[in-house]
């Protein structure tokens, strides 16, 4: 019997017993995986980081803010499961088959989560000071694609998550309440802190005896985390999200009409082409400069915005006007107004965008010239 049971058996690979096509598209998959696994994470973080700039709209869109919600969900529930683990707690059976998956899944969810914020903040940071919180997430979002063998480290998780979490309340808190101060700021930080220490609390609480020490560690980075952004807050280095300029320029003449705002401007030589507005604006006795912008802010939000005219003198930058007028949220291509000055003087000049506490919006900066006689041709536009 024995014999015969041997004669039966056939080689895998023998014509009686072919592989199946399944097993070898797999085989086939994995070994063209195998040949450019090198090349596998600046394709996912490039293919991820174009998906993001194609589908996420808007900051206030519904669906976009559920997904990132998702995202700080999952990472919370993958955190606790890790620390249980680190702290001896053998997980359920069903944990165990995505337990070696966390790594990767964390390093997914804090990618999706990175490139969103470098995406709504970009949207909203002027090139002033701004710009220094902007370049921190860009800096973030880069260095997530090799921290993939990290993220089982307490403290890293504890700093990440934090901000994740701080930074997605920073601008959906606001769309929530249709209101933007700071004291929603402070709310979204209350709410951060708070949520972080529990999930940490929680997944920390199984070490019976030796919880005072991590524990301890993950609050300092925790409290560490939220007191930076904060103080990066009221230094006014933090974008004014979710309100963002659009679009701005200085113009010869702006006139609201039934179709859009009409401007007149002296066009540029053709390597400026991409220009579309006076600088330098070439001044004659008598005349008014025009600041134009369109500020963009989420359905139902209204919010005082000024316009701060301020001209250089060897004593640095000095605000002449403040002009201030209401903006109304929901229109994809901002709330659109200008503000006019007279008895401008030949030198540099700057407009800045801010809020009525004081946040820069943006910032518009020109040279007035003395004009030719007769002054230069002007051309005429439509901004729908």
């Amino acid at each position: 019997m024995g014999n015969e049971s041997s004669a039966n058996l056939r080689h895998p690979e023998s014509p009686q017993n072919p592989p199946k096509s399944g097993d070898s598209l797999r085989s086939r998959l994995a070994a063209f995986y195998q040949r450019h696994a090198r090349y596998a994470g600046i394709t996912i973080f490039g293919l991820g980081f174009l998906w993001d700039s194609l589908t996420l709209t808007r900051v206030d869109n519904l669906t976009d803010n559920i997904v990132l919600l998702i995202y700080l969900i999952a990472i919370a529930f993958m955190i606790i499961l890790t620390l249980r683990r680190q702290g001896g707690k053998a997980p359920a059976r069903w944990v165990l088959k995505f337990e070696p998956h966390f790594p990767w899944a964390m390093q997914f969810c804090f990618g999706g989560l990175f490139s969103s914020y470098v995406i709504f903040y970009f949207k909203s940071a002027s090139w002033t000071r701004t710009q220094f919180f902007f370049i921190i997430l860009v800096l973030l979002w880069i260095g997530n694609e090799f921290l993939q063998h990290r993220l089982q480290n307490p403290k890293l998780l504890a700093i990440l998550y934090c901000f994740c979490l701080f930074s997605f309340l920073a601008f959906f808190l606001p769309v929530v309440w249709a209101r933007v101060d700071a004291w929603i700021f402070f709310a979204a930080g209350l709410i951060s802190l708070s949520v972080s220490l529990i999930v940490f609390f929680f997944g920390l609480a199984e070490q019976s005896g030796e919880i005072k020490r991590p524990m301890s560690a993950a609050i300092f980075w925790i409290l560490c985390t939220w007191l930076g952004l904060n103080i990066l807050y009221f230094a006014d280095l933090i974008p004014p999200v979710p309100l963002a300029l659009k679009s701005a320029g200085i113009y010869n003449e702006v006139v609201r009409t039934a179709d859009g705002y009409q401007v007149k401007f002296v066009p540029h030589s053709r390597y400026r082409f991409r220009l579309q507005w006076d600088d330098p604006f070439h001044f004659t006795p008598g005349e008014k400069v025009y600041c134009y912008t369109a500020v963009f802010a989420p359905k139902k939000i209204r919010v005082p915005v000024s316009h701060v005219w301020s001209h250089k003198t060897e004593h640095g930058w000095i605000a002449t006007d403040r002009i201030g007028f209401e903006i109304s949220g929901g229109r994809q291509g901002g709330y659109r107004g200008f503000t006019g000055k007279s008895g401008i003087t030949p030198g540099k000049w700057r407009v800045e965008v801010q809020t009525e506490g004081g946040r820069v919006l943006g910032r518009i900066d020109f040279t007035v010239i003395a004009g030719s006689s007769p002054h230069p041709p002007l051309v005429t536009e439509l901004i729908r």
